[in-house]
């Protein structure tokens, strides 16, 4: 039996005075879903495995797609009812990365729903693009927003933007007195962020995929191997930054292997 995936822990004490409910999020990011290092039965195990943490909260990070040097990717339909099993009480959540849009060349031109997007949507995942719901618990209300995809066009260029977030009209119906929990897939907006979004979760980086004693040699970020991997704050704010299951080009990791993130909101 392949052994589990890595599980790393974060206990997060909010740094505002704003009421927190006391939690637990599963973070599951960078799947990049594809035969053989991301099969459908180690996806099988993965949510199986997510499942038993008992989390409160599972936010999926983004990058579905597989886009792996040698492998064969899986499609929405082969990866959408395996993750349809996962279930946490207050629900599964997800927003889409720059690997799912690339995989819709159509719809990243045109800043329409990829099939990925549909394909989640059809398997009653709910999914955030530049939105926001409000989620009341036991403990305390909170608000979850979700960007979109800082990179959805591709790489930075001098031309215009090279996503579809839009992180003013995300906040202009955000209530900054309210718990605010981020989900973007590129912790690139960290910085810009004011400091009432109490925590970011974020993947992408893969946190260097090849980090030789922990320190990433490259990270596809504005910021460089600034927020290359793991947890942040900035003032008031916070940002943890998930290194992901999967690949990205060659399948290859080293000194940072794919992990399950949990996070303690106390």
């Amino acid at each position: 039996m392949p052994n589990p995936e890595q599980v790393t822990r974060y206990t997060i004490h909010p740094a505002r005075d704003v009421r927190a409910p006391r939690m637990t999020v599963a973070l599951v990011s960078d799947i990049h879903a594809s035969n053989p290092s991301m099969s459908e039965t180690r996806l099988g195990r993965l949510v199986a495995q997510v499942n038993a943490l008992g989390a409160d909260l599972i936010l999926l990070l983004g990058d579905y797609a597989g886009h792996v040097k040698l492998g064969r990717d899986l499609p929405p339909d082969v990866v959408l009812p395996r993750l349809q099993h996962l279930a946490a009480p207050l629900g599964v959540h997800a927003v889409f990365g720059n690997h799912d849009w690339r995989d819709d060349p159509a719809a990243q031109k045109a800043g329409t729903p990829t099939f990925w997007h549909r394909a989640f949507q059809a398997h009653g995942i709910p999914t955030y693009s530049n939105t926001h719901s409000r989620i009341e618990t036991d403990r305390g209300a909170f608000q979850l927003a979700g960007l979109e995809s800082q990179q959805a066009k591709g790489r930075q260029t001098k031309t215009g933007p090279m996503g579809y977030d839009d992180w003013p009209a995300l906040a202009a119906n955000l209530d900054p007195d309210v718990f605010t929990l981020l989900m973007a897939h590129e912790p690139d907006i960290f910085p810009d962020l004011p400091d009432w979004v109490d925590l970011t979760v974020s993947g992408h980086t893969h946190g260097g995929q090849i980090a030789p004693f922990g320190r990433a040699l490259y990270v596809p970020s504005r910021h460089g191997t600034r927020y290359a991997y793991g947890h942040f704050q900035s003032g008031q704010k916070q940002l943890v930054v998930s290194a992901g299951l999967g690949y990205s080009g060659p399948p290859i990791r080293i000194g940072r292997p794919p992990e399950i993130v949990l996070l303690d909101i106390v």
